[in-house]
């Protein structure tokens, strides 16, 4: 017997007993009240407030903040830099990425808050690089956001 789960707005649902009835037993079907999804303490925030910390830009780290802005908007270097190489930006990447070594411990820490994705013309040359925000990066950049820093 093969179990189908199947979602249906509850408007719906007599149209669709009556359009499966001649091909399933009626001793086959249930229905099922959905489940609350109860709430979760995945540590999320808890890792953001030291990603925080660790990254705070202070007052004399104008770079960072402005990496860290840049990141925070899901930065294209194509687009943004006009395919142009940014070494202030990619310093700064790099002062970020060695702070969050104090809390992740390894290197490329900053792909916890976004990660790279290279990206490439239709004849196979590079265009640039897309930094997709994780949802800890969101979170962070959040933190960041409320308390002024960025």
């Amino acid at each position: 017997m093969t179990l189908l789960t199947i979602k249906i707005a509850p408007s719906s649902l007599a149209a669709v007993l009556k359009a499966i009835a001649p091909l399933v037993p009626s001793h086959q079907i249930e229905l099922y009240e959905p489940a609350p999804i109860p709430p979760m303490d995945d540590g999320l925030d808890e890792l953001a407030k030291k990603v925080v910390d660790a990254i705070r830009p202070k007052s004399t780290q104008p770079m960072r903040r402005d990496a860290l802005r840049t990141l925070a908007r899901g930065h294209d270097t194509f687009f943004h830099q006009r395919g142009e190489p940014d070494a202030a930006l990619r310093n700064a990447m790099g002062a970020i990425s060695k702070a969050l070594r104090s809390v992740f411990g390894h290197d490329q820490a900053i792909r916890r808050l976004a990660i790279p994705r290279k990206t490439f013309w239709d004849d196979g040359s590079y265009q640039g690089t897309v930094y997709e925000v994780t949802p800890l990066g969101e979170r962070v950049f959040e933190l960041l956001k409320a308390e002024g820093s960025i």
